[in-house]
């Protein structure tokens, strides 16, 4: 990776690790945090704001490093550096420096976070129980619904962030959800799947089929990953 720091520049940032090395410091970090909606814009950064290390907010950032950060950045940009990110998949990114106190490096990165579809699962409401649970529910709570001819009806829910929900409709023609079957969906996410609408969250269906008096639970988790790319790396030893 072609190399930008002036000597200058590089004897300066020889002083900030002296700088932190007396307080303790193995390295020294700044990070920016980027809306998870948006491309990362250098133009968007308030330099005023750039105050303090962000691995220790007591110490301060001299200002003479400012322009080194600043220098940097426009040169990634214009190298069009930048991870080409699919906006729709981010959770979180943010771009930091980190200032190596031992090994005198300064290295510019790109991180991010992002869902990921796991594995699914089913479980199948099938057994003798279920099954005549199934045929009071058609004589109750599904008396006043009507039943596709091909005899199923799917309700999908979702959750993340700590919040969910299953829709109050079912797919098929609209009717509304008995509550009754509602809070049975409700107890059945929470007893085998523990935490569904928490962080990342979960989605999914419960499929009844009326022909046979089954219900199915399809349900897939989100995960999340992380990843990052170098954007810039140089060392200023001696």
């Amino acid at each position: 990776m072609k190399g930008i720091l002036t000597p200058e520049e590089k004897k300066y940032l020889r002083r900030v690790t002296n700088y932190l090395n007396s307080l303790g410091m193995y390295d020294g970090n700044i990070e920016f945090d980027i809306d998870s909606y948006s491309v990362f814009d250098p133009n968007n950064i308030d330099w005023n704001e750039i105050t303090h290390f962000s691995n220790n907010y007591r110490a301060d950032i001299p200002s003479g490093l400012i322009p080194i950060l600043q220098k940097i950045v426009n040169y990634v940009d214009e190298q069009n550096n930048f991870e080409d990110l699919d906006m729709d998949m981010i959770n979180y990114q943010r771009v930091e420096f980190d200032i190596d106190v031992k090994d005198k490096k300064i290295v510019f990165s790109q991180w991010w976070s992002y869902y990921e579809r796991g594995d699914g699962s089913s479980i199948e409401f099938d057994s003798d129980e279920d099954i005549e649970k199934f045929k009071r529910w058609e004589g109750n709570e599904f008396s006043d619904v009507e039943i596709p001819n091909d005899g199923i009806l799917t309700v999908p829910y979702n959750g993340g962030g700590d919040a969910g929900y299953l829709e109050d409709r079912f797919d098929q023609n609209g009717s509304a959800v008995p509550a009754g079957i509602e809070d049975w969906c409700y107890t059945q996410l929470s007893t085998n799947f523990g935490g569904w609408e928490n962080n990342e969250g979960s989605d999914g269906q419960f499929i009844f089929d009326f022909k046979h008096k089954i219900v199915t639970l399809d349900h897939t988790d989100n995960i999340e990953s992380n990843d990052s790319n170098t954007l810039y790396e140089e060392s200023f030893a001696e």
